[in-house]
């Protein structure tokens, strides 16, 4: 990856040359001239693998009021593109992942804060925790850069803390409340909105696809259980069942119709929220990204992805009602703010029902991607795949991603299955 003679970056997927990013940002800075940019990795392994991100550091200038004097102009932004291998891209099917998050930045995000605005009338009352987009278009997307506002990733292999799940779960709800309400004020909306995304994974057309790599994961999460817990024949006896057909027990969780159905974020894991702190170690801000596994489902399917992806067994026991209540008191307000409150329920108490039914019905949906995400999130960066190792082949084969488990990962996921077996939702 470099810059060639003409000024346009060489990158087999994604065109850019100074012409192009002056026209990006002449629009809100109609007096700036860029001069120059640089490219570098945006992501180390074991981050991201279904998309190639970069960092681009943009330098110009723009004229002081007289004309006389230059101001320097500097500007950090987040490049996605398609990954430039062939065969990851085609594996990992990108193509359509990264059409759903061009869809997001381009029509679903814009319809939700223009929606947003006539109802609120405090920009706190809003779901805005995306990051500014510049350029979102086939094959590459242009965000702002949130390390240069404070913001950081949490450790992947220590998961969320309490306080990180709480604003986590707040601010899920405030974006899931959106779609709750314009999906009773303007239904035939909502229908186009969700008409322009598609399943990324669990699809019919996707089964065959993915049947070897589902495969792996299933001996991987049975082996796993069995060598922790050999005694306990009845909890195996239940996973087994669910994995006799994983990926369609799956396709049937995110297509099964919901009253509490919304566009959901889908990928609800530590790399994809990202949060900036004050001087004591406080959560000032959070920020949702990568948006390529949005799916039109249950709100369940997301609480019961980053429950059980990315939190501690003992975290569980202690605070899984309870992160379901901070969850159920920011629908509250925020359905109230948007005008839909009863649309829904008679009261608090009926909501609440509701969410905890719900939750019970798709928390084994959190065991079916904690299979795939426990394996990476766990493991070291050494031990992670590698995106963006060059392949020389060039017809499409399956995914085969196969992290092996370690200690930690063994545990967390026999954890799931004896809370989901003996809470009943197994």
């Amino acid at each position: 990856m470099g810059v060639n003679d003409s000024g346009e970056i060489t990158s087999s997927t994604s065109r850019m040359n100074l012409q192009m990013l002056q026209k990006i940002f002449v629009e809100n800075e109609p007096d700036l001239i860029i001069d120059s940019y640089e490219e570098a990795k945006g992501s180390g392994r074991g981050d991201n693998y279904t998309a190639a991100l970069f960092r681009l550091s943009l330098k110009g200038h723009t004229r002081s009021n007289d004309g006389k004097k230059k101001l320097r102009w500097e500007r950090t932004v987040i490049c996605k593109r398609l990954p430039d291998c062939k065969i990851k891209r085609e594996a990992f099917k990108s193509e359509a992942l990264f059409r759903n998050e061009v869809e997001f930045y381009n029509t679903i995000m814009p319809e939700f804060v223009a929606f947003q605005k006539r109802k609120c009338t405090a920009s706190g009352q809003m779901f805005r925790a995306v990051p500014q987009c510049y350029l979102a278009q086939d094959d590459l997307i242009m965000l702002e850069d949130l390390q240069v506002r404070g913001f950081s990733m949490p450790d992947r292999q220590a998961g969320l803390g309490l306080e990180q799940m709480r604003v986590t779960l707040t601010e899920l709800s405030k974006f899931h409340a959106v779609s709750l309400a314009y999906r009773k004020q303007q239904p035939a909306e909502l229908a186009r909105l969700t008409a322009r995304i598609s399943e990324g994974i669990f699809s019919k057309a996707n089964a065959e696809w993915y049947k070897n790599y589902y495969d792996i994961l299933t001996r991987n999460a049975i082996q796993m259980v069995t060598q922790t817990i050999p005694e306990k024949v009845g909890y195996l006896e239940k996973l087994e069942g669910f994995l006799s057909d994983c990926f369609g027990n799956m396709m049937e969780l995110v297509s099964k119709e919901s009253k509490l159905a919304v566009i959901c974020h889908g990928d609800c894991w530590t790399n994809n929220i990202l949060y900036k702190y004050d001087d004591k170690g406080c959560i000032t801000e959070k920020c949702f990204v990568d948006f390529q596994l949005i799916r039109y489902g249950s709100l369940a399917l997301d609480l019961a992805y980053l429950i059980y992806c990315c939190t501690d067994a003992s975290l569980r026991k202690e605070n899984l009602q309870n992160w379901l209540r901070i969850y159920h008191q920011q629908l509250v307000k925020s359905l109230k703010v948007l005008g839909s409150f009863h649309d829904y329920c008679t009261d608090e108490a009926d909501l609440w029902l509701q969410i905890d039914g719900e939750f019970k019905r798709y928390a084994r949906f959190g065991l079916g991607t904690a299979m795939d995400m426990l394996p990476i999130s766990t493991c070291s960066s050494e031990e992670a795949p590698d995106l963006y190792a060059s392949g020389s082949d060039t017809a499409a084969t399956p995914p085969e991603l196969n992290v092996p488990p370690n200690e930690l990962c063994r545990k967390k996921m026999t954890d799931i299955v004896l809370e989901l077996v003996d809470g009943g939702m197994l």
